[in-house]
């Protein structure tokens, strides 16, 4: 099965070269991340983000694990699905696929859906010697289950598979009916999701994952990808990765007559 691209032209440039101009990844001699979190915003948003991740990552890699949420299927709580895809249409060349064999099957329907899969499709395809295999979750009703799914992910892959989580953080606003600052959004509101948001990812970053997700739920937080985030997370914690917040932004770009943003933060691990 073939997933076909779905947001060219409107996520991201239709235009191939374009494109490519968009997502080039500057050169760097530090090639050592194996494990990342990157946003899923449309790349006009999200894609100085992602470039951070893919400039530092391991150039050893081979293979890439996806861990998405789902934002257009409902998910069941506790349970990683993956979908049996066999390539990934891009502008810039298609992508072959692969499949482990740990989670629950039958989600291909999910992955040929998610926009949190394709942004990063391209920035895969700009390597041109990975393959990618996608999973999804939304929610863990107990950090346990995350921990054993990050116990099994680790048990069928090498050294040559990096593993990404895809997910914004804070969804601010009255659309998002998420408004513990008030309504109006300033330069101060900009300022507390900011500084709330680089606490979250430091605690992911830092091995304290299982008290910022906790925490995230007790508060009802808007972090959309905070599962996929846990995993990863307990992943490097459990193989004594060094992690580090490489970047953040949000959807403002210094504009606040608007009712809503969106903070994005992206993440990185090493040996």
């Amino acid at each position: 099965m073939k997933r076909q691209q779905k947001f060219a032209g409107t996520w991201y440039p239709s235009d191939k070269n374009q494109l490519e101009r968009l997502i080039e990844v500057a050169p760097v001699c530090d090639n050592k991340d194996l494990f990342g979190v990157v946003p899923h915003a449309g790349l006009y948003y999200s894609g100085e983000l992602i470039k951070q991740l893919f400039s530092t990552l391991s150039s050893s890699i081979n293979k890439i694990l996806l861990i998405t949420p789902s934002h257009y299927f409902s998910l069941p709580n506790d349970k990683i699905g993956s979908g049996n895809i066999d390539s990934f249409e891009c502008l810039i060349h298609d992508i072959p696929g692969f499949s482990l064999p740990i989670f629950e099957t039958g989600y291909e329907e999910v992955t040929k859906a998610e926009h949190a899969v394709e942004m990063i499709i391209p920035f895969i395809a700009q390597r041109k010697n990975l393959s990618l295999c996608c999973a999804h979750v939304n929610h863990f009703t107990d950090v346990d289950i995350a921990n054993m799914y990050a116990k099994k992910i680790l048990s069928v892959i090498d050294d040559r598979t990096a593993v990404i989580a895809s997910s914004d953080f804070t969804h601010y606003g009255k659309s998002f009916d998420y408004i513990p600052y008030g309504p109006t959004i300033n330069k101060e509101v900009e300022s507390l999701i900011t500084e709330h948001d680089k606490t979250i990812a430091k605690q992911f970053a830092e091995g304290n994952g299982e008290i910022a997700y906790k925490k995230s739920m007790k508060d009802k937080s808007t972090i959309c990808g905070i599962a996929p985030m846990l995993v990863v997370s307990q992943m490097a914690k459990i193989k004594n990765m060094k992690g580090r917040i490489i970047g953040h932004s949000n959807s403002l770009n210094g504009k606040y007559k608007v009712e809503s943003f969106v903070s994005y933060i992206s993440i990185a691990w090493r040996i």
